[in-house]
C-alpha cells in the first residue's frame, strides 16, 4: 500500500485501556486526529471519542492510491464476436454512449464501501436515531444490520457530509468521489475493462455473488477479491452515490480535466449495479441516477469516500 502521510510503520496510541493502531499514520498523526475528535465532539465519552478516532484512522488506512492519467470515459465497445473487427456496445444504456477524453489528477479511493457500523456511529454521534429501527428489532431482519455490511442510505447530502466529517477529523480533503474518478478506478486506471473484478470477467460465486447469495441479501464489504488496484465491490453489493449531478447530455459537454459534473440538476449519479442487478449487467461504465433524497433508507444504495 502506498504510504499516505509519510509513515510506513504500525504504531499505537494508548487512550486509557484502548489502543488505536494504524498501518499508515505515525503516533503524532493519530494524536492529531484524537485532538480534533475531542475538539469537535467534547461532550462524548472517552470510549465514543476513541471509537471515532478508530473510524477515522481506518478510513485513512483504507484509501488506495490511484495514479492519475487520461482515458476515454464512457462506452468503449467490445468485438461483436471473438476476433471480429466490428465493435458492439458493451451495455444497453444510452446515457453512457458518448466516449469523451478525461484527464484526472492523482487521487485515493476507499478500498471498501462504507460499512453500516461506521455509518451508524456517525449518525449516533450527531444525535440521530438509528434508521429502520422497527426492522432492527425483528428476529427475522436482524441479519440485515450486521456492522460489516454496506451502509443503508437515503440522502445524498448525508453521505457527502459523512465523507466531509471524516476528512475534517483526518485533516485531509476527503469527499465523495467524482463520477470520473469512480469509473477510472473501476476500469483499472481507464483501461477498456468491462467488469471491475480481479480479472475483468464475471465468475459468479468466485469474484461476484451468485444467485443464491444475492437472494440472501447484502454481503460484508470485501467478500470477494478486489480489482487490480486493490478496490473491492465495484461490480456488486451496493450501488454507490458519487458527487456529480446527473445530466443526460453531460458526457457531450464534459471538460477534459477533472470533471465534476453539472453545476446543478434534479438527480444525482449512482454508479454500478447492486445485488438486485445481475453481475453481467453491472459493467464498469454503467451509470444511473437517483433523487438526492429517497423516501426510505435502502440496503443496496451505499457509498465510499475518496481523497484528493
Amino acid at each position: 500500500m502506498r504510504n499516505l502521510l509519510s509513515s510506513s510503520v504500525i504504531v499505537a496510541l494508548f487512550a486509557g485501556c484502548t489502543s488505536v493502531t494504524s498501518e499508515t499514520l505515525n503516533n503524532a498523526q493519530i494524536e492529531a486526529i484524537q485532538d480534533r475528535v475531542e475538539e469537535r465532539h467534547p461532550n462524548l465519552s472517552s470510549s465514543q471519542q476513541t471509537a471515532i478516532t478508530e473510524l477515522v484512522v481506518r478510513a485513512v488506512d483504507n484509501m488506495v492510491f490511484v495514479e492519475g492519467g487520461s482515458f476515454m470515459m464512457g462506452e468503449f465497445g467490445v468485438p461483436c464476436e471473438p476476433g471480429s473487427k466490428d465493435f458492439c456496445k458493451v451495455d444497453i444504456w444510452l446515457d453512457n454512449d458518448y466516449a469523451h477524453k478525461v484527464t484526472l489528477n492523482d487521487f485515493y479511493l476507499s478500498k471498501y464501501e462504507t460499512t453500516l457500523g461506521d455509518f451508524d456511529l456517525y449518525r449516533e454521534v450527531l444525535g440521530k436515531e438509528p434508521y429502520a429501527q422497527e426492522l432492527r428489532t425483528r428476529n427475522d431482519r436482524k441479519h440485515l444490520f450486521q456492522p460489516e455490511l454496506p451502509a443503508w442510505t437515503r440522502e445524498w447530502q448525508e453521505v457527502k457530509d459523512y465523507c466531509l466529517w471524516v476528512g475534517e477529523l483526518a485533516g485531509s480533503p476527503i469527499d465523495l468521489p467524482t463520477e470520473a474518478q469512480w469509473e477510472f478506478a473501476a476500469r483499472n486506471r481507464g483501461q477498456n475493462i468491462l467488469y471491475a473484478t480481479d480479472n475483468g470477467k464475471i465468475k459468479e460465486g468466485i469474484n461476484t455473488p451468485d444467485a443464491t447469495q444475492r437472494e440472501d441479501g447484502m454481503m460484508p464489504v470485501g467478500s470477494f477479491p478486489p480489482n487490480p488496484l486493490g478496490i473491492h465491490d465495484l461490480t456488486s453489493n451496493s450501488a454507490e452515490w458519487v458527487n456529480d449531478w446527473y445530466s443526460e447530455s453531460y458526457y457531450k459537454e464534459s471538460p477534459e480535466n477533472n470533471p465534476t459534473g453539472p453545476a446543478s440538476g434534479n438527480t444525482k449519479v449512482v454508479r454500478t449495479g447492486s445485488r438486485y442487478s445481475t453481475p453481467k449487467a453491472s459493467t464498469s461504465i454503467l451509470r444511473d441516477s437517483r433523487p438526492p433524497q429517497e423516501p426510505h433508507y435502502y440496503e443496496a444504495l451505499g457509498f465510499r469516500c475518496a481523497m484528493n
